[in-house]
């Protein structure tokens, strides 16, 4: 049986797979990222990782990675989904011109929205940022949201036991998702963005080949869709559609 390797899944996982995180649940175990991997050099088969790359500094991802190539058998496949820096630069661009141009009010808010994308993440000092300020507020674009979003944001529409109202169910689960410590030492922050470039780069550097750009539902994983690690299960749409998904081998 291959050995499958899910590093920092959260509630992502799959019992086939071998699920490590922060935080130890069914399926999942303990694993702090910038301990060295517990595994004997070139004993697994794939490395699947989404959304934690980017709370690496530059310095502990090449490790990270590094570490990634060192325990991934010869032929193995790595894949990474990030927020993708390129999307999210023309997103910005695009609405920053019809905001400007068009006064278009939607466009104005999917503008600040955007900006959010690009700084807030990086930048905040207080848990939720000026994201949550802004949710907070109403200072966004709903639909919007949920298209760059996706299920993340729809597993937070779920809190409808006390009131019905969407902007209150959306925002009481932000509101959870975000603990009471300094977002820059407690993980929440991001650390660096990436692109296709910077993936390249990236992944070249550590000695894997053949990169390449992958939509959320095809892989050289066999069965990827079976797992529903990049898709919303029983869906055909992507988990994180504001994501770039990349595959290499060793």
């Amino acid at each position: 049986m291959k050995k499958l390797l899910n590093v920092g899944c959260g509630f992502n996982c799959h019992k086939d797979w071998i699920n490590l995180d922060l935080h130890k649940s069914k399926y999942v175990d303990y694993y702090n990222i910038k301990n060295k991997l517990p595994f004997k050099d070139g004993s697994l088969d794939v490395i699947y990782h989404s959304h934690v790359l980017e709370h690496l500094d530059k310095l502990l991802a090449r490790k990270f990675i590094a570490d990634c190539y060192r325990v991934l058998k010869k032929g193995g496949i790595i894949r990474i989904a990030v927020p993708d820096l390129e999307i999210i630069c023309l997103e910005y661009l695009k609405h920053l011109k019809r905001g400007y141009d068009d006064n278009d009010k939607k466009s104005v808010l999917n503008y600040q929205w955007n900006k959010l994308e690009l700084f807030d993440q990086l930048l905040r000092q207080k848990k939720g940022g000026e994201t949550l300020s802004a949710l907070r507020k109403g200072e966004f674009n709903f639909n919007y949201v949920l298209r760059r979003n996706g299920e993340e944001i729809e597993r937070l529409l779920r809190h409808t036991q006390k009131k019905n109202n969407k902007i209150y169910c959306f925002l009481r689960g932000v509101v959870d998702l975000f603990k009471n410590t300094n977002p820059q030492k407690s993980g929440e922050a991001h650390r660096w963005m990436y692109d296709r470039l910077d993936l390249k780069i990236l992944l070249e550097s550590a000695g894997f080949r053949n990169f390449k750009i992958m939509r959320y539902d095809k892989s050289k994983i066999k069965n990827w869709n079976k797992y529903a690690l990049d898709k919303v299960k029983n869906k055909n749409r992507p988990r994180k559609p504001d994501s770039i998904f990349c595959e290499a081998e060793k």
